[in-house]
This record gives structure tokens, C-alpha cells and sequence, in this order.
């Protein structure tokens, strides 16, 4: 159906997630009978005709009895109901006294025969039942109507918890998916990422900042979770970040990103709000900052090996459990990449030039990652405070350590001005046998963007300029301090 058959409530974060259009009829399943009830009066904001069993005492004329009809007479006068208000929200609340009072089947066939005519006339009609009153009913129901929503209710020791689970008639990613709410008053609230609401939030730069300097404020106490939306449209760089910091605390993402962690936070903050994440705060610290030595000041085993040789400082960092990956194993991950590249794309990778950049930017991340946890890991083990800035002036020796530990590279460290430092490298074995129109090392330098941007708290890019896969006599990397 096009946009405009759209049904909508009013209530904003129902409407984000339901998908109901004019001319639908929704099987509204109850444990209680009641709540579905007032869900419904809660969340409309249009006053809808409510169909009851007997006769009430009430001023409204949108409430009209069925008690005495038959089934044929029903059908006349919900027709004929349509037929006047076309457009109309109809609840109809005296479905269990008909099944009580009439055969099973004629009902149902009652039901199918106002399919037509709720699609004619564009009505939205809510058919409550109590779930499992009926059970052969309900199930011969759910294929006739266009959706299902279910309410929940538990009992707790203060009371009652409230949920609804929505089937068909919502996004794909929430079928079958429980929300919470409650209802205060007139209004009913639905957990929204971990708060109950009724106006979505809205992406401003107000509302990020109040979300960041909150997050501040909680880090020990405060962890990322998974949440229910799904991410569409994220650069490649975005979709990393969003996996990185997905079911990790705050703290320890500070520690892991700590050169640009507020931009970390900006993005935190706009996937709480767009649902693809929820900020959840804990009564206990998820971490403790001792874990990273915070507030320790430098001890002697950071200060030795800063200043030791590069092999004596290798040995230092080294534990018994050190592993590390065979050289051919690295090759052979890259020359199996470019062999399923050419599966799709054939020899001439040219031809898709953007899938093969995506490929190795993806790449690039998970060695970045991996370069900033190794770092991490090495940091601590010195005994040294995880947030304390290395000198800029030990960024050779880095360098040299990152490729030297991962793999059992040398290289040859050009200072072209304080910000811009060349890497070259002449026994690189990732590009070994590969031909590209792309530099391949992104191993490398993705390592090197990881490991030099923790250690020294700056943004830190590492780009590789000359590849031996291009025909060049050596791999040379680009690194810059921003």
C-alpha cells in the first residue's frame, strides 16, 4: 500500500515501530482482557467507536451495545457502521460473548466476510480477545487479519509489569519483539532503549551533548547494549565503530579510544537516539579502574623499556603465554581474500573498484582494532596508567615494536615534518605474488593507526602510499599527527 493508506495513533514511538494502514483488522490477544483495553484508549489520540457486549451508562455515542444481536444483525450494523465512518477506528470488545453464544465457525465466517468491506471503507478495527480463552478460534483468526499484538501481564512484588509483542503488522526487526510500558494518567509510556516514553527523541545537538555529558558522568556504572534498530546507511568506518563498542562499559571504551573519545560519545549518543544501541547503567561498576592502573604513576619497568633497545624491550613485554601468528599465515589470508575477490569481479578488480576499496577498508579496521588492544594489553602489563601520553618523541620506537611483535617486520622510520613521519618497508611478505590496483598492506596499516594512536593519545591516520602489488620496489606507509 502507498504511504498515504498509513494508519497512525498519535503516539510516536508506537508508530515507529507498528506498521497498521487503513483498511486493516488487528487481532488484539489479552491475559487479562482489560489492559488491551486501555492500551488502546491510551494510545489513540482519534476517538474510536467501541463495539461492547451490554449495554453502559455513558454520554458517549461512540459506544454501542451487541448484546442482543445475532450474528447476521451484527454484520448490518458493523457495516453499516463502516459504511457511514469510513475511515474510523473501530474496537470491537463483545467477541467473547458471541463465542459463547454461537457456533465457533459461523463466527469465523463472520469475520472473514468483513475483510472486503473493512479494506473498502478504510476502517482500523481492534477484534479483542482473551488469550487463550479460545484457543482453536484464535489460532483460525491470525491468518484472516492483517496482525497480531499481544499484551502481556506479570505479576510483580509492586505491582504489575505491562508488555505487548506485535506480529506482521510492524518493521521486520521488531516482530515478536516485547516492548514494555505503563501507563500514567491518560498517557502510556513505552520503553524506548531503556526509557519509557511517548515522543521519540529527537537527534539535535542539544540532546547529544545532554546524552554525552551524561554518559560522563556514569562511566564505570554505564555499558552499551545491543538495541532493537537496525542500522542502515553508516559509512564502513561507522559500521566498525558501532560493532567496537557494542556490549563493552564506557570506561573501557575510554581507555580503548581514549584519543578521540568524545567523538566516540557524539556517535554513542546518536545510535541511542536512533535505537541501534541502548546506554544501560548498572548499580555496580562494570569495571574498576584499577584494572588500568589509573591515577599509578610511571614505575620502572615503563621507564626501562622505553629507553632499552628494541630487542631488549621486545623480551621485557614478552610473557610466557606470547604467541604469535606464522608469517605464511598472514600471506595466505591475503592471497585467499584476493582469490574470492576474483571469484566475483574476475582479474580485472578494476571493474569494481568500490567493493574491493570496502573490502580493505574493512580490513584496515579489524587490524586498527586489534593494534589498539594489543597496545592496551602491553600497557598494563608494564604496570603503567593506560591514560598517561607516551612522548611523542618514542614514536619510532613504537612503530618499530608494532611491526617487529606482529610481524617480525624491519623498517626504515623518515621524519618529513613534525606531524608526517614515512614508514619503509622492503621484506614485506602481505603483497607477496598479488597483483592490485589498490595498496594491500592494510594490515599494517591499520596495526600502526591502532597501537600509535593509544599509546600516545592523538588521532593518528596510517595510510599506505607504495605497495610492491602496484609494482613499487617497497611498501611505504604514511603516518600523521593530527
Amino acid at each position: 500500500m502507498k504511504e498515504v493508506d498509513r494508519f497512525y495513533t498519535g503516539h510516536e514511538v508506537f508508530d515507529e515501530m507498528v506498521r497498521i494502514n487503513y483498511g486493516s483488522s488487528i487481532l488484539v490477544l489479552d491475559e487479562s482482557f482489560m489492559e488491551a483495553k486501555n492500551l488502546l484508549l491510551a494510545l489513540l489520540k482519534k476517538k474510536p467507536f467501541e463495539l461492547v457486549p451490554r449495554e453502559v451508562e455513558t454520554s458517549n455515542g461512540q459506544i454501542l451495545a451487541m448484546s442482543e444481536l445475532s450474528l447476521s444483525d451484527a454484520s448490518v450494523v458493523v457495516n453499516r457502521l463502516r459504511s457511514d465512518y469510513k475511515g474510523s477506528i473501530i474496537i470491537h470488545r463483545y467477541f467473547p460473548d458471541f463465542l459463547i453464544r454461537y457456533d465457533s465457525e459461523a463466527f469465523l465466517r463472520l469475520i472473514e466476510s468483513w475483510h472486503n468491506h473493512i479494506k473498502d471503507n478504510k476502517t482500523v478495527e481492534f477484534y479483542l480477545l482473551p488469550k487463550g480463552a479460545f484457543p482453536e478460534v484464535e489460532k483460525k483468526m491470525m491468518p484472516i487479519v492483517n496482525g497480531v499484538i499481544e499484551v502481556k501481564v506479570k505479576r510483580e512484588r509492586k505491582g504489575f509489569d505491562l508488555s505487548f509483542v506485535v506480529m506482521r503488522c510492524c518493521k521486520p526487526e521488531w516482530h515478536l519483539h516485547e516492548f514494555r510500558y505503563r501507563l500514567e494518567g491518560s498517557k502510556v509510556l513505552i520503553e524506548w532503549e531503556g526509557e519509557y516514553r511517548d515522543k521519540l527523541p529527537r537527534i539535535t545537538s542539544d540532546e547529544i551533548e545532554n546524552r554525552v555529558e551524561s554518559y560522563k558522568r556514569d562511566l564505570p556504572f554505564s555499558k552499551v547494549e545491543v538495541g532493537t534498530g537496525v542500522p542502515v546507511s553508516l559509512s564502513n568506518r561507522d559500521y566498525w565503530l558501532l560493532s567496537q563498542v557494542r556490549e563493552r562499559d564506557l570506561f573501557s571504551l575510554k581507555m580503548l579510544f581514549y584519543d578521540r573519545f568524545d567523538e566516540v560519545l557524539e556517535k554513542i549518543a546518536r545510535w541511542h537516539i536512533m535505537g541501534y544501541i541502548r546506554v544501560v547503567k548498572g548499580d555496580k561498576k562494570f569495571v574498576e579502574e584499577s584494572d588500568f592502573n589509573v591515577g599509578k604513576e610511571v614505575g620502572w619497568k615503563t621507564k626501562l623499556a622505553l629507553k632499552l633497545p628494541l630487542k631488549l624491550t621486545l623480551s621485557l613485554l614478552r610473557s610466557s603465554d606470547f604467541r604469535t601468528v606464522p608469517l605464511d599465515v598472514y600471506a595466505a589470508e591475503k592471497r585467499a581474500l584476493f582469490e574470492f575477490l576474483k571469484i566475483f569481479f574476475g582479474d580485472r578488480t578494476e571493474l569494481n573498484i568500490e567493493s574491493l576499496d570496502n573490502v580493505l577498508e574493512m580490513e584496515e579496521r579489524f587490524h586498527e582494532t586489534v593494534g589498539r588492544i594489543k597496545a592496551l594489553k602491553d600497557i598494563k602489563n608494564l604496570e603503567k596508567d593506560a591514560g598517561i601520553v607516551i612522548d611523542m618523541k618514542y614514536l619510532s620506537k613504537i612503530v618499530k615494536m608494532v611491526l617487529q611483535v606482529a610481524y617480525k617486520l624491519d623498517c626504515d622510520i623518515e621524519e618529513v615534518s613534525p606531524t608526517t613521519f614515512l614508514i619503509k618497508v622492503d621484506d614485506c611478505f602481505l603483497c607477496e605474488d598479488i597483483e592490485s590496483i589498490r595498496p594491500v598492506c592494510r594490515a599494517i596499516s591499520g596495526a600502526l593507526t591502532g597501537a600509535c594512536s593509544l599509546s600516545f593519545k592523538r588521532k593518528i591516520d596510517c595510510k599506505e602510499i607504495q605497495c610492491k602489488a602496484l609494482g613499487n620496489d617497497s611498501c611505504v606507509f604514511k603516518l600523521t599527527i593530527a
